[in-house]
C-alpha cells in the first residue's frame, strides 16, 4: 500500500512538475513579450488631434443644420410667391429667392463636404492606430512562440530540477494561470482589433463615396446658381419697363412656339420627299450631339423642374453649356427649314430630317446656313452664344446651346435620340 501511495505521489508530482515547468518558462519571458493591457491607449498627441477633428466635425454639422433652417424659410417664401399670378416683379422676386436658396444650399453642401473629409481624417487615424496595435500584438505572439520552442528543448531537465518546494510549485502554477490569461486576452484583442479595422475601413469607403456624391452636388448647385443669375440678367437685359411689356413678351413667346409648330407641319412632307429623292436621308432615329457635351454636361433637361423660366414656358429641350463661339453641328442629314430671331430663342435654326424628325438649335451668336440649305451630319450650322445681353441670346441662362428634337412638330426628349453621355 505504501509503495502504491508513493507511486501515485510520484505520478502527481510529475504532472504538477510539468505544469510548473511550463509556468516557470512563461514567467521568465512573459514580461518581455506580452503587451500591456493598456495597449489600446493612444498617445496624448493622437488623442488631442482626434478630439480637435471631432470638434470640427460637430461645428460643421451644426453650421449645416443652421443653413438648412434658413433654406426652409426661403422654400416657404417661394411657395408663397409661386401662388401669385405671373408678373415681371413677381418673377424677378422668385429668381432672387431661388438664388438665395441655392447660395445657402451650396454653403450647406460645402460644410457637409468638409465635415465628411474631416471624418475620413479621423478614420485614417483610427486605422493607423489599429494597424500599429495589431503589428505589436503579432510581434508579441511570435516572440512567445519562439520562446516556447526554446523551452521545449530543455523540457526534461526543467521537469526534474525546476522546483525545490511545493510553495514554489503553486506560486509558479499561479504565475502560469496569469500568463495564460494574458495570452488569451492578447488573442481576443487581436480578433477584436481585426474586426474593428475591417469595420473602420468599410466605413471609410462609405465616407469616400459620400464625399464624391457631395462633390457632384456642389458642381450641380454651382451650375444652378449660375443659371439663375443669368436668367435674372436676361430678364433685366430685355429692358422691360412695365408689366404691359412683360405680358407682350409672354405673348410673343407663345406665338413663337405656335409658329414653329405650323411651319414644321407645312414643310415636313416636302422636305422629307426631297431628302429621299437625293438619297441623303441618313438615319434620323439616332442623332449626333451638336456640340461636345463633355465640357460641362447638360445644365437643363427636357421639362426640367429646376429651369428658372419654367413659370413662363416649359423647357422643351436640352441646354448644353459651351463657351461663346463654339461650332454647332447638324445632328443628322437634313434641310434647313428656316433661320429666325425670336424673343425667347434668340437666333435659332430649324433643320428637318426624315421620319418626322426635326431639330432646333437656339441662342446662336452666329448663323452659318440659310433656308433650303442641305446640311450633312456634323456640318456647321452656326456658333453658340447665349450670354445674357449679347446678340441673338434671347431669354438665356448663360452661354450654351439650346437643342430640341421634335417629332411631328411636338417637342420630345432629345436623350431618346442621342448617344448616352
Amino acid at each position: 500500500m505504501r509503495n502504491a501511495s508513493i507511486s501515485k505521489l510520484t505520478f502527481l508530482t510529475f504532472i504538477v512538475g510539468s505544469l510548473l515547468l511550463v509556468g516557470r518558462g512563461f514567467s521568465v519571458f512573459a514580461s518581455e513579450v506580452v503587451p500591456e493591457r493598456t495597449s489600446k491607449i493612444q498617445s496624448a498627441v493622437a488623442i488631442e488631434e482626434m478630439e480637435e477633428l471631432q470638434r470640427e466635425v460637430k461645428d460643421r454639422k451644426a453650421a449645416s443644420n443652421d443653413l438648412e433652417k434658413q433654406i426652409a424659410n426661403y422654400k416657404t417664401r417661394l411657395i408663397q410667391l409661386q401662388s401669385k399670378s405671373i408678373s415681371l416683379q413677381n418673377e424677378l422676386e422668385i429668381l432672387f429667392n431661388r438664388m438665395e436658396e441655392t447660395r445657402l444650399t451650396l454653403r450647406s453642401t460645402q460644410e457637409k463636404h468638409k465635415a465628411v473629409a474631416t471624418e475620413i481624417k479621423i478614420l485614417n487615424l483610427r486605422v493607423g492606430d489599429l494597424e500599429t496595435r495589431l503589428a505589436r500584438d503579432r510581434e508579441s505572439l511570435e516572440a512567445i512562440l519562439v520562446k516556447m520552442n526554446a523551452y521545449d528543448d530543455d523540457f526534461g531537465l526543467r521537469l526534474f530540477f525546476g522546483t525545490d518546494s511545493f510553495a514554489e510549485l503553486f506560486e509558479r502554477l499561479a504565475s502560469l494561470q496569469n500568463i495564460t490569461d494574458d495570452l488569451s486576452d492578447t488573442l481576443a484583442r487581436v480578433k477584436t482589433e481585426k474586426d474593428d479595422a475591417k469595420r473602420t475601413r468599410a466605413e471609410k469607403e462609405g465616407k469616400r463615396a459620400r464625399l464624391q456624391e457631395l462633390a457632384s452636388d456642389l458642381l450641380a448647385q454651382k451650375m444652378t446658381l449660375e443659371n439663375e443669375e443669368n436668367a435674372k440678367n436676361s430678364l433685366l437685359a430685355a429692358n422691360l419697363e412695365s408689366e404691359t411689356e412683360f405680358k407682350q413678351l409672354l405673348a410673343e413667346t407663345r406665338e413663337e412656339q405656335a409658329y414653329i409648330n405650323r411651319q414644321i407641319e407645312e414643310l415636313q412632307d416636302s422636305i422629307q420627299q426631297k431628302l429621299k429623292s437625293m438619297d441623303a436621308s441618313g438615319n434620323s432615329s439616332v442623332l449626333s450631339w451638336p456640340v461636345d457635351p463633355s465640357y460641362k454636361g447638360v445644365s437643363a433637361t427636357f421639362h426640367d423642374p429646376t429651369y428658372p423660366f419654367r413659370r413662363l414656358f416649359e423647357h422643351s429641350g436640352l441646354d448644353i453649356p459651351e463657351p461663346m463661339g463654339t461650332i454647332v453641328k447638324s445632328a443628322a442629314p437634313g434641310y434647313v427649314a428656316w433661320t429666325r430671331t425670336g424673343v425667347s430663342y434668340g437666333n435659332y435654326v430649324m433643320v428637318i430630317h426624315t421620319d418626322g424628325v426635326a431639330t432646333l438649335y437656339a441662342h446662336l451668336s452666329k448663323i452659318s446656313v440659310k433656308a433650303d440649305d442641305f446640311v450633312a451630319r456634323g456640318e456647321e450650322i452656326g456658333r453658340s452664344g447665349g450670354k445674357p445681353g449679347t446678340r441673338g441670346a434671347g431669354l438665356s441662362t448663360g452661354p450654351h446651346l439650346h437643342f430640341e428634337v421634335r417629332r411631328g412638330g411636338i417637342p420630345v426628349d432629345p436623350t431618346d435620340y442621342l448617344p448616352s453621355l
